[in-house]
This record gives structure tokens, C-alpha cells and sequence, in this order.
């Protein structure tokens, strides 16, 4: 019987694309299906999450498991291309990313075990598709996770945001808020750096602001789950959040100009202090756009994608844990 065996290579920081891979497994689980996250032995797991995906460091794969594998990872898309015989499947979570490292390996599959794709949005489902004419594309999507991201009892006015792929970005939007906006020069800042999913939310559902850093972006869950929290979101869309903002649901700025990112967070800061229907209006529509990217539909299409690539590695209708 085939087994799912998802392969991660975790160094210990903080990935959203490792969160993925492990609820993916988590899920399969829950769902009956036979999966696993598999690991080298000197990878260092995140402890930055809590999930229940099984995981294996360093056991031999087996002839009838499927392998999916980060396009992240151009040494493991080789050998698998190269040297296994396993049927494999690209689990894509960034377009970017794989223009840069993963093309080479990609293309190195030969023509009979040509790799399905797995990915996240549509926005980056059409990119491999043009890359990969003859592909097979499947969106299962990430979410923001309503079981963790939800709005706090209490809220501050406050700018949270997350500065990992923009640090430079995040100070010169703060310092041409103060300049330019004094009346939003107090505003207090909460830089958001190597905490855990669950302090993350917290931070969200206290605050009433997200600035949005986001930057070569399959998706971008950061923004979806400050709007799961009742957050403000202002920012960029990081190219891949075109498959969700709007300007109902946000104060979007073109990529890289930071007077506009500075323009906007100035205008959400301003919806709430004013509050008001606009304001509920502008919340409601971030709660309906992080509903559209939710766990629940998430689950959904994971069950259906992988009841097409591999209905034999359900072993039942039910979790198996």
C-alpha cells in the first residue's frame, strides 16, 4: 500500500512554507490517509508550532511511496529525479523560489515520471502552468487557520506587523508615518520576530492595525491571518496576495514604494480611530476574505486532491491516529 511521504528540510527558524507541509501531513492523518514527514536526522524541527504529522529522520523510502518534495530543495529534486525510481510530486510553495534554485532539478525528471505539481493559489497554480505546459496542477490552499487567528477579548491601537522579508521597508514606512503623519507619530509598533504560531495570533487579535511586508509571495498568509484576527491591513500585496485583496479588505501599495505602504497605513490608522460603518465594513470584508482562505476549505481540498492523485493511500474513512 502507498504511502504520502512529504520531505522537509527544517533548520529550527521560522517557515511558513514548513507550517504548510506539517498540516498537510496532520491532515492526510485526520483524513485516513498513510502520511509522513520525513527529515534528515540533522534538520532541526520547529518548535515554533504545535502539530501531530508523524516524522521520520533518515528511514529508507519505500519502492511504493509517493514523494513530495519542496521545489526548495534542489538537492533532494535531483537525487529523487536521478536515482529513485518513486513516483514524485512538486509541492511548489513559492514560484519565486523555484525560478531561482528549483528549474534545473525540476526539469531533470525524466519524461515518463514527469512530476504533478501541488501548490497553494491560483495565482502560482497559472505561473507553473506556464512553465510547465504539460503539467498536471493541483491547488490544495494554504489558510489562515481559524482554529489559532482569532480576534483578542481586548485590542490596543497598535501596528503590528511582521518585518522578516522587509526589514528595511518597515522603517522607512514607520519613520515616513511619523514624518509625514504626525498625528500618528505615538503609534506604538509591534515588530513581530521568531515567535510562535500561537503568540503570532495573539499579537494579531490585540492589535487593530497589520502593516503587510510581504514580498515574492505565492499567496501570503501573514495578511489573511491578521484579517482572521480583526486587524486593519495595510501594505503590500507581495504579488501573490493579488489572489485576495481588494480594496474593501485593505490598504494595498504598489511593491517596494514605501511612501505609498506609508499613505496607507496612514489612512487605516485613520479608519480606526474614526471607526464607524466604513470601518465595520472594511473588517467585515477582511473576516470574509480570511473565511474564503480557511482551514475548513483547506481540509476540503486536501481530501479531494489527493483522493485523485493517490486514493490507495487512504487506508480508512477516518483519522488513523
Amino acid at each position: 500500500m502507498s504511502r504520502i511521504v512529504y520531505l522537509g528540510f527544517p533548520t529550527g527558524a521560522v517557515s511558513g512554507g514548513q507550517k504548510v507541509i506539517l498540516r498537510h501531513v496532520e491532515a492526510l492523518r485526520e483524513l485516513g490517509f498513510d502520511a509522513v514527514y520525513w527529515r534528515r536526522a540533522d534538520n532541526v524541527l520547529p518548535t515554533w508550532l504545535d502539530h501531530k504529522a508523524p516524522v521520520e529522520a533518515d528511514t529508507p523510502f519505500r519502492p511504493d511511496d509517493i514523494l513530495v518534495l519542496p521545489t526548495d530543495a534542489p538537492n533532494a529534486m535531483e537525487a529523487v529525479a536521478t536515482r529513485l525510481p518513486n513516483r514524485a510530486l512538486l509541492f511548489c510553495q513559492n514560484q519565486y523560489s523555484l525560478l531561482n534554485i528549483g528549474l534545473a532539478p525540476a526539469n531533470r525528471f525524466p519524461a515518463e515520471r514527469a512530476p504533478d505539481f501541488i501548490v497553494p493559489g491560483p495565482l502560482i497554480a497559472r505561473s507553473i502552468q506556464r512553465l510547465f505546459p504539460r503539467a498536471r496542477v493541483e491547488v490544495i490552499p494554504c489558510f489562515a487557520d481559524e482554529r489559532i487567528f482569532v480576534p483578542g477579548a481586548e485590542r490596543r491601537h497598535a501596528v503590528a506587523t511582521v518585518p522578516r522579508k522587509r526589514p528595511g521597508e518597515m522603517n522607512m514606512v514607520r519613520n515616513y508615518l511619523r514624518q509625514v503623519h504626525p498625528r500618528h507619530a505615538e503609534l506604538p509598533w509591534i515588530p513581530i520576530e521568531g515567535a510562535t504560531e500561537a503568540q503570532i495570533a495573539g499579537i494579531f487579535g490585540a492589535s487593530t492595525l497589520c502593516l503587510s511586508l510581504s514580498r515574492f509571495e505565492s499567496v501570503g498568509m501573514t495578511p489573511l491571518e491578521a484579517m482572521a484576527c480583526g486587524c486593519v491591513v495595510a501594505g503590500f500585496t507581495g504579488i501573490g496576495g493579488w489572489d485576495f485583496a481588494t480594496p474593501q479588505n485593505g490598504f494595498w501599495a504598489p511593491e517596494d514604494d514605501v511612501e505609498a505602504a506609508g499613505e496607507a497605513l496612514a489612512r487605516a490608522a485613520d479608519l480606526v480611530l474614526t471607526g464607524g460603518p466604513a470601518l465595520s465594513s472594511m473588517l467585515e470584508a477582511g473576516r470574509a476574505t480570511a473565511e474564503q482562505w480557511s482551514y475548513a476549505r483547506f481540509r476540503t481540498a486536501l481530501e479531494e486532491v489527493w483522493m485523485r492523485l493517490a486514493p490507495e493511500a487512504r487506508l480508512r474513512d477516518g483519522p488513523l491516529d
